[in-house]
């Protein structure tokens, strides 16, 4: 074992004496001659860095709605999705997702993603705006106190009585405004839809000071919550989900069980249909790659870890709602997948390889053929050294033939000796030392020959 050692150790101090030696020489002298050619690949591979752009360079910010909103309580788990693949997301609550939306919009503004409710916005008004798909069922509430009211059409049961509708230029008020003109077309801006924040909203409508509370948000959030779980609080039931949804292409029916809010006291009494939109997740179109897989994968996780209380039968993320054209990112998502590298290597790599392996395969069946070209740049730089010292030999042997006097010999006897300094100086690869030798052989015959003639 230990003249194994030894054998090893020798093995490595030879080899580091003389070959690594030789070869860092070697890959010097190829750099030296090739220097030309390495300045404008690098600066064209420094450019192509610049384009692709491996790292996210912008701050990320999420706009996430309002406080207890159900956008607020996902907004803030994926912002702890990206703590733990190394990223960072600041979230940024707003009076409503449409003001996020408006923010979203503004080059001025630092948001570069938020939240939004399917049938509020379509892409033809926000052109720089891409999606990454609908990651939640946002489902369109119709709260009441009193006796069961059985109507087919809700809207135009509490078009003459007062409901709150959401504030002016929320999604709540906007949606509540298109199912009105939808069947009851000229109801206009009434002054009994009373334009109040989703507290003041509830709290009044617990007083008797309205009769019915109009409210788009998830089942999670604190709003609905605190609404379902008052028994004087009654759903209201759309018998007609399935035409609206038939005429609106972003709803969708969904069913709240018989007793699936308490089972106890068997609340609610029967199955209650209800329409729903979806919240998409829209972002800039120069956000980066990562950050944009960051976002889908934050969603899938969160949809895998947290069982819905709707789901109708579709998986999260997914693209139903197509009012936005989807980004490069997302399409190849929805197309194929999480890409398997994404389960070894850090994000950003693995978003960064998935962004340019089609370039990468371009460029490496471009440059197969050249490889064993490529290995030969040591071999032309020896042989060009070589042929090289020949010539320079042949010029000083046609001198010396030509030479007539005393001094023009030692001349070239002294041009010769730095010659064969020179040589002995000069690297080459293992396979031409047969042409160095003969080199060296022949620059010795000549400097004997003309020392011969000196007499």
């Amino acid at each position: 074992m230990h003249r194994k050692l030894n054998n090893i150790i020798d093995y490595l101090r030879c080899y580091t004496l003389y070959d690594l030696k030789r070869e860092s020489i070697a890959w010097l002298k190829a750099i030296k001659y090739y220097l030309p050619v390495f300045i404008p690949a690098g600066l064209f591979v420094a450019a192509a860095l610049f384009y692709i752009k491996p790292f996210p360079e912008q701050k990320t910010v999420l706009a996430i709605g309002q406080l207890g909103s159900g956008t607020d309580y996902i907004g803030k788990e994926y912002a702890k999705y990206f703590t733990q693949r190394g990223l960072t997301l600041s979230i940024e609550n707003t009076s409503g997702l449409e003001s996020g939306l408006q923010k979203l919009d503004n080059a001025n503004s630092q948001i570069n993603a938020s939240f939004v409710t399917s049938g509020t916005a379509t892409g033809r008004d926000y052109p720089n705006l891409v999606s990454l798909g609908s990651v939640q069922i946002a489902p369109l509430w119709l709260f009441y106190r009193g006796n069961a009211i059985q109507t087919d059409d809700p809207f135009e049961y509490y078009q003459d009585k007062k409901i709150a509708v959401g504030d002016e230029g929320t999604v709540t008020n906007k949606l509540f405004t298109r199912l009105m003109e939808l069947n009851n077309p000229g109801t206009g801006n009434k002054p009994n839809f009373l334009k109040l924040p989703h507290t003041e909203a509830a709290k009044q409508l617990r007083n008797g000071s309205i009769e019915a509370l109009f409210i788009v948000n998830s089942y999670d959030s604190e709003a609905v919550q605190s609404l379902l779980n008052d028994p004087s609080i009654k759903i209201m039931n759309f018998p007609l989900a399935d035409a609206y949804a038939r005429k609106l292409a972003f709803l969708q029916k969904v069913v709240v069980p018989r007793a699936s809010i308490d089972i106890d006291s068997i609340r609610p009494p029967n199955d209650i249909t209800l329409l729903a939109s979806s919240t998409n997740l829209l972002v800039q179109k120069d956000v980066h790659p990562a950050i944009q897989w960051a976002f889908i994968l934050a969603a899938e996780d969160f949809n895998l870890k947290n069982d819905p209380f709707f789901s109708a039968g579709l998986k999260y993320p997914n693209y139903k709602d197509k009012s936005f054209p989807l980004s490069d990112v997302a399409s190849r998502f929805y197309l194929s997948g999480v890409p398997e590298i994404f389960n070894y290597l850090p994000l950003w790599l693995a978003a960064l390889l998935e962004n340019i392996w089609f370039i990468l395969l371009a460029l490496f069946l471009i440059i197969l053929p050249l490889v064993y070209k490529a290995t030969g740049f040591r071999s032309f730089i020896s042989q060009k050294f070589l042929w090289k010292h020949f010539w320079t030999l042949r010029f000083l042997e046609d001198e010396f033939r030509s030479a007539t006097t005393k001094t023009e010999i030692e001349l070239i006897v002294e041009r010769l000796q730095n010659l064969e300094l020179v040589v002995a100086n000069t690297w080459v690869e293992d396979k031409d030392m047969r042409h160095y030798y003969n080199l060296t052989r022949c620059i010795a015959g000549a400097i004997s020959e003309a020392k011969k003639k000196l007499g």
